[in-house]
């Protein structure tokens, strides 16, 4: 009897994770897309070095790129929450709220920009919310090593790829370096779940 239970719990459990392993892979993979079009942008188009009007197409392209990048986070984070079952606690929950409260702000930033052909970033909202996604991402990995869902070196990976390859790009080939580790996530996470 008790083999039963376990074994419906298991099969429930995994129907359950097939939605979430789905979202997740999506939002890995448009993540990765959007991180190597940022890497692309930033090497090979012409845009505005100022906080101004738009001046070239490639202003429009760096502002759009912005879009999928955090739309694939706000997916990827509440998918992996599910996958994780919850075990990631509180660090999770206030991960997921930080980076998500930042990821709306950057949001209605990119949108603001398109619509008014502008890279004003609203005084210091762009900076301010990108650090929020960088503090959510963080802590959501800290939670994330308890759970043990991914390998710990791509838990530490992340946050760090994240920090240099995001809406801050401080390293060149940071977009690189988010795009591979979205890619490494895709990889190992069905093979997990």
């Amino acid at each position: 009897m008790s083999a039963t239970v376990a074994s419906s719990a298991t099969v429930s459990s995994s129907k359950n994770a097939v939605p979430a392993l789905r979202r997740a892979l999506i939002a890995l993979y448009v993540g990765a897309a959007a991180a190597i079009a940022l890497a692309t942008i930033l090497a090979f188009v012409t845009t505005s070095s100022d906080d101004a009007k738009f001046h070239h197409i490639g202003d429009y392209f760096l502002t759009a790129n912005g879009i999928p990048y955090v739309l694939a986070l706000l997916a990827l984070l509440p998918a992996l929450r599910e996958l994780q079952e919850r075990r990631d606690g509180r660090l999770g929950s206030v991960g997921t709220g930080f980076a998500s409260v930042g990821a709306v702000v950057l949001l209605g930033v990119f949108i603001y920009g398109l619509i008014a052909a502008t890279g004003s970033s609203l005084g210091p909202t762009y900076v301010l919310a990108s650090l929020a996604t960088i503090i959510g991402v963080v802590l959501f990995a800290a939670g994330s090593w308890r759970a043990k869902l991914l390998p710990r070196w791509l838990v530490v990976v992340w946050p760090i790829a994240w920090a240099v390859g995001s809406m801050l790009p401080i390293l060149g080939p940071g977009p690189l370096l988010l795009a591979a580790t979205y890619i490494a996530m895709a990889i190992v996470l069905p093979r997990r779940v």
